[in-house]
């Protein structure tokens, strides 16, 4: 939009256009003419697209049976031409000329009609100039109209206009009339102005035996710190609009009463660490009063001065936290990349200082194993709380990356209770459960004085009122972190919750934080308080992207992550079932390719047809996640079955259409189903295997599910590029997911470790198991653990 346009947009949001009608070349035509310097070609323009209709869009092709009516619907029109006889439109015009004359000089007469409020010890007055021209009196008219006490002017000894009013009058004056003058243009001058009410502290050094300190509570009214004094003379004054110090205001009775039962609380209140960091980062409240500024003093000014720096850990402070890190981590197996440092590193600063740390690293980066290093260098009992069907993928990864840590898993019908957990739990170092078993189990684990409680998924607990949320809140631990992918910048709400549990009282009361952040923030992301908010909040929550620069570098393209999924109790009869059947059979290749098939559709969750089992918890797990991100992902299954199962499961869930694709598919109805997942918002798309390895450009999705594995690297690549092909703009993750215990963990660590069948596998898929020996065949297949 060029300069012309935007002038022209200001001029007509103002107001500052009249309609006219003007000869031009081809005969008369209704025209809007600014009234300001603005070019009113522009201004006609903007008018008229913005009154146009489908009645005068064509109106010089209507008849009409008066001018004014032609007139009319031509300002409205197109062209704006209006088909009438020529003198007439000639009159008219010199009419609308003086008509908008007078408008013209209007503006200006009261522009320059200024009207002067005073207080003279008691006596209000309101005076003004004597109008010295015809447009003036007129403007002066027009005022005392508006405003009944201005007809009472008169002239005074000194050639003023005067008018002395009572207090009712003035007060009026004051609160409406003034304010109405100005909006038609009038100057107003010594009216009341309304007056800003806001509250700053000193936080004064944290006592060391204590770990408390006290705050200096400042009140200001109109930009001047008052007394406690001075605002209860404001409030016996019984009115909104106040003489104070030799001016007139208009204050905010319901602020001052909180101003004033703020300063009566401050006094000689104390703060906790976090209480006291909330002020400084601007969240403070005392009483229902906010808090705008507060300045730290001493130990605590120096404490979060290295909160804010840490958020962004850069530099010598980066690599001293790196090497430190590193020098204790001696639990740790593995290699972290360096923003996997930078997170572990940033968590054990807060952890350290006695706050909670908010991981909202975006999926794929790695979350687990940054939490796996921050408790190898933190001894004593940890707890983490997750959904259950990660329990399995925790478990994995902690074997990995921390062999050493002694691992206690509370779930499944043997799991310990009473004297027997709490032994099990501090004689281990992690301790896994989910939600569901922490409420269910709450008095066991509230037995434990647990050193770390780690919360993945977090977003379980975002509604504070469920029983989750309550239990995981009650739970006492020295550090408290919490891992989410799920992004929360639109969800405010929910980060009230998450912040309650890991900084509990650095938020203000839910309700008020509604009031405050909530809804104004709903309204606008970018306002005062969703910028207050950010700040705020900013040492205490990380969270990284996969498109941040560096990120992306270090990650590649495409990467593949394992989802371990445990069989449940009935897939684990089943899968013991096949193998007896197979043990009494004659093991020809027909029985073993029957066995491989009936396994791999077991860690599926079938044959029975259940739509059970750990994968589709999963799945379902990953797929709310996923679509909470505003991402789309593709399901592969070698199985037409299974994919219909998952079909119809994602669609219960989420309730969308979910489309699917295989071979049983005609042409038409293959396009069909692609166009459904190409529609706007986040999908899912079930492909089995072979119909959806090839051919297809699918790079929407940003997620590869595999439900179950080919075994033939080549061909679930080929699956893989529907979406990581040319055209994709973003980073893909593949989900891998592999039954623990099964067939399908040890042929996946065949592939992992290059084995010398490996090679094989490239090309044939799970035919090379056809070729081992009887032992080796059912060392692969056996099943291992039990399940969960």
């Amino acid at each position: 939009m060029t300069q012309q346009e935007l002038d022209a947009v200001r001029t007509v949001s103002r107001g500052r256009m009249v309609p006219t009608l003007v000869k031009e070349r081809d005969g008369w035509h209704a025209r809007w003419r600014s009234l300001d310097d603005t070019d009113s070609k522009h201004v006609d323009a903007f008018c008229r697209r913005a009154a146009m209709s489908p009645l005068s869009i064509n109106a010089e092709s209507q008849k009409y049976e008066t001018l004014h009516d032609a007139w009319m619907l031509a300002l409205r029109s197109r062209t704006g031409l209006v088909k009438w006889e020529a003198s007439e439109c000639e009159e008219f015009a010199r009419t609308l000329e003086a008509w908008s004359g007078r408008v013209f000089g209007d503006v200006s007469a009261r522009s320059e009609t200024v009207f002067s409020f005073h207080d003279n010890t008691g006596e209000f007055i309101v005076e003004a100039e004597p109008p010295h021209s015809y447009a003036r009196y007129v403007a002066l008219g027009e005022a005392a109209r508006m405003c009944p006490v201005l007809a009472h002017l008169r002239l005074d000894g000194k050639g003023k206009l005067t008018v002395q009013l009572k207090a009712a009058e003035a007060e009026k004056f004051l609160k409406e009339d003034s304010k109405t003058l100005r909006e038609n243009g009038f100057c107003v001058e010594g009216a009341a102005s309304r007056a800003d009410i806001s509250a700053d502290a000193d936080i004064g050094e944290v006592d060391e035996a204590t770990g408390r300190t006290k705050i200096k509570l400042r009140v200001r009214v109109a930009g001047e710190v008052v007394s406690l004094r001075e605002i209860l003379f404001l409030l016996d004054q019984g009115k909104s609009l106040v003489f104070f110090r030799n001016r007139w205001i208009e204050v905010d009775r319901d602020i001052l009463k909180q101003a004033a039962r703020a300063l009566e609380k401050a006094e000689g209140k104390t703060l906790s660490a976090i209480e006291a960091v909330s002020f400084v980062q601007g969240m403070g409240h005392v009483d229902c009063l906010a808090i705008e500024e507060a300045k730290a003093h001493g130990w605590l000014r120096g404490l979060v001065n290295a909160l804010r720096a840490n958020g962004e850990l850069t530099g010598e402070s980066f690599t001293r936290e790196m090497e430190s890190l590193s020098g204790r981590a001696a639990l740790f197996k593995g290699t972290l990349r360096d923003y996997q440092v930078r997170g572990a590193a940033w968590m054990r600063f807060l952890t350290d200082h006695g706050f909670g740390a908010l991981l909202a690293d975006d999926m794929g980066l790695g979350k687990t194993i940054e939490a796996i290093a921050w408790m190898c260098v933190n001894p004593g009992p940890k707890l983490i709380v997750l959904p259950v069907s990660l329990i399995s993928n925790w478990r994995h990864e902690l074997k990995t990356f921390a062999p050493n840590l002694k691992v206690y898993v509370h779930h499944g019908d043997a799991r310990h209770s009473a004297s027997g957990f709490v032994k099990a739990a501090q004689e281990c170092d992690v301790t896994l459960t989910s939600y569901t078993l922490l409420v269910k189990d709450y008095g066991d684990f509230a037995s434990v004085a647990w050193k770390g409680v780690i919360l993945d998924e977090a977003q379980t607990i975002k509604n504070p009122r469920t029983r989750f949320a309550r239990a995981v809140k009650a739970l006492g631990a020295q550090c408290r972190i919490a891992l989410t992918g799920t992004p929360i910048e639109n969800s405010v709400a929910d980060l009230w919750s998450l912040e309650e549990f890991l900084n509990p009282g650095f938020f203000p009361p839910k309700k008020d934080f509604d009031e405050l952040y909530t809804k104004p923030i709903s309204e606008s992301a970018e306002s005062k308080p969703a910028k207050k908010l950010r700040r705020a909040i900013e040492p205490f929550l990380l969270r990284r992207l996969k498109t941040d620069p560096g990120i992306a570098d270090e990650l590649g393209e495409k990467r593949e992550v394992r989802e371990y999924c445990e069989l449940d109790p009935v897939q684990i009869k089943e899968y013991e079932l096949a193998l007896a059947t197979w043990h009494a059979s004659d093991r020809s290749r027909g029985e073993a390719f029957t066995l491989l098939t009936r396994l791999k559709l077991v860690c599926d969750g079938f044959p029975s047809g259940r739509s059970g089992g750990g994968k589709m918890v999963r799945l379902l797990d990953l797929a709310e996640s996923i679509f909470l991100s505003g991402e789309s992902m593709l399901i592969f299954t070698q199985y037409v079955k299974v994919a219909r199962v998952i079909k119809s499961a994602l669609e219960k869930k989420f309730g969308r259409y979910v489309p699917i694709l295989h071979g049983g598919l005609s042409q038409k109805e293959r396009e069909r189903e692609i166009a459904a997942f190409n529609n706007p918002g986040p999908r899912a798309f079930v492909l089995s295997l072979k119909a959806g390895g090839l051919g297809l450009n699918l790079v929407k999705a940003t997620h590869v599910v595999h439900f179950d594995r080919w075994w033939n690297p080549a061909v679930e690549a080929q699956a893989t590029d529907r979406a990581y092909r040319i055209g994709q703009t973003s980073n893909v993750l593949v989900h891998l997911f592999i039954s623990p215990g099964t067939l399908e963990e040890r042929v996946d660590s065949m592939l992992e470790k290059k084995l010398a069948t490996a090679d094989k596998l490239v090309t044939s898929g799970e035919s090379f198991l056809y070729s081992l020996s009887r032992e080796e065949f059912d060392e692969t297949v056996k099943l291992e653990g039990g399940g969960a």
